[in-house]
């Protein structure tokens, strides 16, 4: 179903400068995703709100719980002299508690969170004014575009859309037509003397760019640098950092600024500038070496300010070291990969690894869980056909014994964590694990059956080096229930004593003895002997 929102005075799209948008009109903004790009977007809307009126009047929606926390600091702070009260929906359970409780002017989250408050009757959305969709095309990337349909269904048609978008895609396009159609275009416009901008770039998160930040002054070591640091809580953490580095006072060779001097070696972008004017103030009129401290999500923007220039990364030293030793194919097909461009959900779901590690030591480890698995396929292949393990077609499971049990304080747990880390399979190739007391018999993936008893034997359990192998069928028992010797009674041939049948001690035989062929007049061992009976 459509959702057009009110159409603007202006009739066709405009492009330009950063055009005042009027009350009620929808408006697309593409500019760079980067959290001091919130304020020119927002600002404006938070003045048309009603302190006066306690009901929800403006809903934010964000791609995800990062970047709803994100907007929540820059609202917290536009918003501070308004008497405006705003809530984060970064969980839709803490949301939702403390909406009942007492609701907002403002509400932000990602589409999920917002509509489980909607489907738990704890969010009404019938008097909203404005719907602010921040970063769409990232958000559309990570997959909820489905969560946004239904979010947006529940939404006044009258509500103001405001679009921010950091590449206008066909993506993009489609849905400003379908929800904010004839929106009027904010779009940073590319002068005559714009020039391409070689770009070096290293990958961190939010909360790890001053690390890095030093991590880079150490390692490139300039004799003379700006930190460009667009918003006020950056300078001061940029500030502060400097000055603990012995960069001190406006005369440094080291400081934090939103333009160059002159003689300035390099510039580092703390903040990402918002338009291509911003980054060449930033740079100044000479050409100097630039390095970005970006997010893996704010990747499209820097290509866009760099105007064509290149893009590359640069790795910080000490994780180049860790990843040494990769062939030269291992890089040629990742290169295959990172030419084609399409790693949008990956890049989110690893950026918050970088919390704890550089960009590079993340790819080495995926590396590692890759080759993992191609040694284990390897392995698998080069075997022997007849030592390869028959007894079951691919898909099914094998059981193993392993020589470890209850007496040796062994659990589910640890045979589990055994296998998939020893032999480099997954817990979905393990199946029922059943502990008895002096070993364990464990169902894993016919696939993988050969390689868990390779690596499992010789490793430490519990303290006890175990043993591995397929739990073979032991074969079938005679059917009377014991072994035979299979040897003739001495001195005469075995006689047929015809089918007997599973009798047990003392059943009587076809001729009327006993098991041992004996009559009934035969008086068993130890008895008297008739004569004596008599």
């Amino acid at each position: 179903m459509d959702q057009d929102g009110p159409e603007g005075d202006s009739g066709a799209s405009s492009s330009g400068g950063s055009g005042a948008v009027s009350r009620g009109q929808n408006a697309l903004y593409v500019m760079p995703h980067d959290w001091a790009s919130i304020a020119p977007v927002i600002g404006p809307i938070l003045e048309r709100l009603d302190p006066q009126d306690a009901s929800l009047q403006l809903v934010i929606i964000t791609p995800d719980p990062d970047v709803t926390a994100a907007v929540g600091a820059a609202v917290v702070r536009l918003a501070a002299d308004q008497r405006l009260d705003f809530v984060a929906a970064t969980s839709s359970r803490r949301a939702g508690r403390l909406w009942r409780a007492r609701p907002a002017h403002i509400l932000a989250g990602d589409p999920q969170t917002l509509v489980d408050l909607v489907r738990a009757a704890a969010l009404k959305l019938e008097r909203v004014r404005t719907v602010a969709l921040l970063w769409v095309d990232e958000l559309l990337a990570s997959g909820g575009g489905p969560h946004l349909e239904t979010l947006m269904a529940e939404l006044p048609k009258e509500a103001a859309r405001t679009v921010v978008c950091a590449e206008a895609g066909p993506a993009v396009e489609e849905l400003v037509e379908r929800y904010a159609r004839r929106a009027r275009r904010v779009v940073a416009a590319a002068g005559a003397t714009d020039r391409a901008t070689s770009i070096e770039f290293v990958t961190v998160s939010p909360a790890a760019r001053l690390v890095a930040l030093r991590r880079l002054l150490d390692d490139i070591d300039p004799r003379t640098a700006l930190v460009f640091a667009r918003t006020e809580d950056s300078q001061v953490a940029v500030r502060d950092l400097l000055r603990s580095l012995g960069y001190d006072g406006p005369d440094a060779a080291i400081r934090g600024g939103l333009t160059a001097p002159p003689e300035t070696e390099a510039v580092i972008l703390y903040d990402l500038p918002a338009t291509h004017e911003e980054l060449r103030e930033a740079a100044g009129p000479s050409s100097k070496r630039i390095i970005a401290l970006v997010q893996p999500r704010q990747l499209t923007s820097l290509r866009a300010l760099a105007g064509g220039g290149a893009v590359s990364p640069l790795t910080l030293p000490g994780a180049a070291e860790r990843a040494r030793g990769r062939d030269a194919a291992t890089r040629a097909e990742l290169r295959t990969v990172l030419a084609g461009g399409e790693s949008g959900r990956e890049l989110l779901t690893l950026e918050p690894l970088l919390d704890e590690y550089d960009g590079i030591e993340i790819a080495a480890a995926a590396l590692q869980l890759l080759e993992r698995e191609r040694a284990a396929a390897a392995a698998s292949a080069s075997r022997p056909a007849d030592k390869r393990q028959p007894r079951a077609a691919s898909g099914t499971m094998v059981r193993l014994f392993v020589s470890v049990g209850s007496r040796d304080n062994v659990g589910p747990g640890d045979l589990v964590g055994a296998i998939t880390s020893a032999a480099g399979v997954t817990g979905g190739e393990v199946g029922k694990v059943d502990i008895r007391e002096s070993h364990t018999l464990v169902e894993v993936s016919a696939s993988v059956a050969d390689t868990v008893v390779e690596k499992l034997t010789g490793t430490m359990i519990r303290g006890r080096r175990a043993t591995a192998k397929i739990d073979t069928e032991r074969p079938s028992r005679p059917s009377s229930g014991r072994p035979s010797s299979g040897r003739p009674s001495a001195g005469r041939p075995p006689r047929d004593r015809g089918d007997r049948g599973d009798r047990r001690d003392g059943e009587r035989g076809p001729r009327g003895g006993d098991r041992f062929g004996r009559g009934d007049d035969r008086a068993p061992r130890g008895a008297p002997r008739r004569r004596d009976r008599e």
